[in-house]
């Protein structure tokens, strides 16, 4: 459960992990810093789930802010959802990384992938059987030689994960 006590500061080293997982979140996916900061907070805070008002506190952000951030990281119909979020936003709810977490989440993105790869294939045909331009052609054959390759090759990755995560807790 989340302290009673204000938290102490983040060391320089919190800090600077904090700002890296912002950066790499928003050159990778957009992600706003903010919401990347949460995120990196959240992964490294003490204890483990922490109120709204306490990431507030933590990360120098105002509250409003904290509430649109975890409303989004908290997504009500999403079954493998990183954050579990105990309490409802009007209130000083508590926010929690929920552990092992990450790769039922990957998972799930790329579960998706094989349903784009056939769509990208039964396109290339269509447009091939079309007699479209070689650089129209070229534009969508690559992404389905990729959606392929990914969709075939990321379950042994997942399998190879979880089989050497169940080793280690064994």
């Amino acid at each position: 459960m989340a302290t009673e006590t204000a938290p102490a500061a983040l060391t320089e080293s919190e800090k600077i992990f904090v700002e890296k997982v912002a950066q790499y979140y928003y050159e990778n996916d957009g992600m706003p810093h903010e919401r990347g900061r949460v995120v990196g907070y959240m992964m490294i805070c003490d204890p483990a789930a922490q109120t709204a008002d306490e990431i507030s506190l933590m990360l120098g952000v105002e509250r409003a802010a904290i509430d649109r951030i975890v409303d989004q990281l908290t997504p009500e119909n999403d079954p493998v959802s990183v954050f579990e979020r105990t309490g409802a936003l009007s209130e000083n709810y508590t926010l929690r990384l929920r552990e092992n977490s990450w790769a039922p989440k990957v998972r799930g993105i790329f579960s998706e992938f094989p349903d784009f790869h056939r769509i990208a294939a039964t396109g290339l045909r269509a447009l091939r059987a079309e007699g479209a331009s070689d650089e129209r052609l070229r534009r969508l054959a690559n992404m389905e030689r990729f959606l392929g390759f990914v969709s075939s090759e990321m379950p042994a990755i997942l399998e190879r994960y979880e089989k050497n995560r169940s080793s280690r807790n064994a």
